[in-house]
This record gives structure tokens, C-alpha cells and sequence, in this order.
């Protein structure tokens, strides 16, 4: 995340052809350190993803835990995909990449779900990067609605929901991203961390 924030307009200059060639480059570079990076997970990860680690292999609340932290994991990972793109490519449509991450994200948030527990509230940033790029109206309000529901857990959960509405508002107005950051100085006058 702090490697695509360096490339964003608000840590570096953006606008001109030499500025564009070198965000470029550098998510070039990004995005081959992320496949690299998924090409060297380990297998348990894939299993503990599907829920297919059980007890058969480890007691349940081992399995239970490792499942968990690989679903957060990997949402979170995923999630680095998107903010790649918002920052590096936001002119451009979202690529496969970007689909199959937000995908990735809500189906990962819906295995969570099923479990019965409350979704953790490190899995914000992956709901926040997912809803931003999401269209249907119903996924959008899910996934709003999970990220308010998180408020026991983290106090910048309904504010960043709030963000996360006017961010939609405004991509629908103009049919182009909109800036997170400055949605949430515009409403808040300060911006808010999302680890």
C-alpha cells in the first residue's frame, strides 16, 4: 500500500506525459511484485481461502483461525490490486486484474459472513478498494453497510462508509473515479487511516 501511495497526486507530481511514464513504470513494477508475491503463497493459503481446512487436518479452532487470517490476508491483498489502479490507471477501465479482485473481495467478505462472526475491521480497506469500483446498486449497499456495522470495532468505520457514499455519488455524477482522500477532506476536512 505505501508504494502505490507514493505514486498518488498527493506524494508526488501527476499530470504531465514525464510524470504519467514514470506512476507507470513504477506500477509496472508494482503489479509484477504482487503476482510474484501470489505465486509464492503457500498452498495452505488456497485451502484455508475455501474453507476446505477442517478438522480433518487441525483441531476446529485452529482451523477457524488460520481460516480467518488467510481470508483477511487475502482480501487485503487483493484490495492492493485496485488501489494500484485508482492510483496509477484511474483514466483507464477497470482491468480483469480489478474484477477479479473485487470478486475476490466479496466473496471472501461472504465466507466470513457465513461463519456468523462479525466481519474484522482490518477487512475495511478491502471493502473500501471493492465498493469503490463496484456498480450494482444492492453490493454497494451491502458492502457499505458491512463497513458501518464494523463501528464496535473501529471508530472510523461510519465515517469511512460516509466517505464511501459521497465517493459514489460523485463517480455517478461524473462517470470518473473520485478521489477518496479528497471526498473525505471535503467532507470531514481530514482524511482518514484505513490499515
Amino acid at each position: 500500500m505505501a508504494r502505490v501511495s507514493n505514486i498518488d497526486p498527493w506524494h508526488r507530481a501527476r499530470g504531465t506525459v514525464s510524470d504519467e511514464t514514470e506512476v507507470m513504470a513504477v506500477a509496472a513494477n508494482i503489479t509484477k511484485d504482487l503476482r510474484t508475491l501470489e505465486a509464492q503463497r503457500p498452498a495452505l493459503m488456497d485451502h484455508a481461502v475455501t474453507g476446505a481446512l477442517t478438522e480433518q487436518h487441525i483441531a476446529h479452532d485452529i482451523a477457524a483461525a488460520i481460516t480467518r487470517s488467510y481470508r483477511v490476508y487475502w482480501a487485503n491483498y487483493q484490495a492492493g490490486h485496485i488501489h494500484l489502479h485508482r492510483v496509477a490507471y484511474k483514466h483507464l477501465p477497470p482491468t480483469i486484474e480489478v474484477l477479479d479482485a473485487r470478486a475476490t473481495i466479496k466473496r471472501t467478505a461472504r465466507l466470513l459472513e457465513q461463519t456468523g462472526e462479525q466481519l474484522p475491521a482490518n477487512f475495511i480497506w478491502p471493502l473500501l478498494m471493492a465498493c469503490c469500483e463496484e456498480e450494482d446498486l444492492a453490493e454497494r449497499a451491502w458492502m457499505i453497510q458491512s463497513i458501518r456495522n464494523m463501528q464496535s470495532q473501529a471508530s472510523n468505520a461510519k465515517p469511512i462508509a460516509d466517505v464511501l457514499e459521497e465517493v459514489h455519488r460523485r463517480q455517478d455524477a461524473t462517470k470518473q473515479r473520485a478521489d477518496v482522500r479528497q471526498t473525505s477532506l471535503d467532507l470531514f476536512n481530514m482524511s482518514f487511516a484505513v490499515v
